[in-house]
């Protein structure tokens, strides 16, 4: 059984040990349905969820009825089990690309990834090259080739892209 981490329990609610949580907008409408979630590891069977946003519930679990109960629990990852969720976030896509080098069809070796920034549009590589940052929009158009073995990307960006560079 794999378990999905979908969510955090943010802080206590009243004192009979109910919790605020926050769950993944992409799992909310499965969330709707479970009858359980895990916490540490542990399954916590769901009395009562008043689902209040797009993205946070008030919950009730067995065994947990007193706010000192529940305080145990804040701040700790709320995770499901994989075969009740019918969408699985993808984890960065692009995660693996640093430490590659950028090189660029037209103007040749541009420097190595340091970091992936996820944008709300598209991923962006970060290059440091000579104390500058480089950001370099990543997607299927303008890469062209990965090379796994020696650790490149091969791209072929927009004329001008790197020219404020």
């Amino acid at each position: 059984m794999e378990l999905i981490k979908i969510g955090k329990a943010l802080k206590t609610h009243g004192f009979k040990g109910h919790l605020r949580i926050f769950i993944d907008e992409f799992y909310m409408d499965d969330f709707k349905a479970m009858k359980a979630i895990f916490i540490e590891q542990l399954p916590y069977f769901i009395l009562a969820k008043d689902i209040n946003s797009e993205s946070q519930a008030i919950i009730s679990l067995e065994d947990i009825n007193s706010k000192e109960r529940a305080f145990l629990l804040q701040g700790k990852d709320i995770y499901a089990k994989e075969e009740e969720l019918s969408e699985i976030l993808e984890e960065d896509p692009y995660k693996e690309l640093i430490g590659y080098t950028m090189e660029d069809q037209q103007i040749g070796k541009i420097g190595e990834i340091v970091e992936i920034l996820e944008m709300p549009q598209q991923y962006i590589a970060q290059i440091l090259k000579e104390g500058k940052e480089i950001l370099v929009p990543l997607n299927d158009t303008f890469i062209q080739k990965i090379d796994d073995r020696k650790k490149i990307v091969f791209t072929q960006l927009p004329e001008g892209l790197l020219d404020i560079f």
